[in-house]
């Protein structure tokens, strides 16, 4: 699995040289609980949008409109997955991993990679949104 992702990875990011180092789940997700994360896409720069991870189990995620939906998060071996209420697809899941100190995350299902902007204690605000 690792061969293929590195692979994959390199296709996807032929102008980076560096090595890749992919992340578990639980790794990312003690980094990032409690935390509001930008995304943004690797081919355009441009803001993808924003998550809010309330606990290991559920975010919130705001578009780039402000659209805001509540996400599932489940663990699935090197993949983090969500379970959006509003875009149920069980295969929206992810890979996270570093590259020269840069947050990334490869879409099992696009292939897109989004590199993480920002990570600030900002909490998203939507109405209605959980506070934990």
């Amino acid at each position: 699995m690792k061969s293929a992702f590195l692979v994959l990875l390199g296709a996807l990011c032929a102008t980076q040289a560096a090595a890749q180092d992919q992340m578990s789940p639980d790794r990312f997700l003690d980094l990032i609980v409690g935390k509001t994360l930008s995304f943004s896409s690797m081919r355009t720069d441009g803001l993808v949008g924003e998550e809010q991870f309330l606990r290991r189990d559920l975010s919130v995620w705001a578009d780039q409109t402000g659209r805001c939906t509540y996400g599932r998060i489940e663990l699935r071996g090197p993949l983090i997955c969500f379970v959006y209420e509003d875009a149920p697809n069980p295969d929206n899941c992810w890979i996270p991993f570093m590259d020269n100190g840069t947050l990334l995350v490869l879409s099992k299902w696009t292939n897109e990679v989004q590199r993480i902007s920002d990570i600030s204690e900002e909490p998203i605000t939507c109405e209605g949104a959980p506070l934990s």
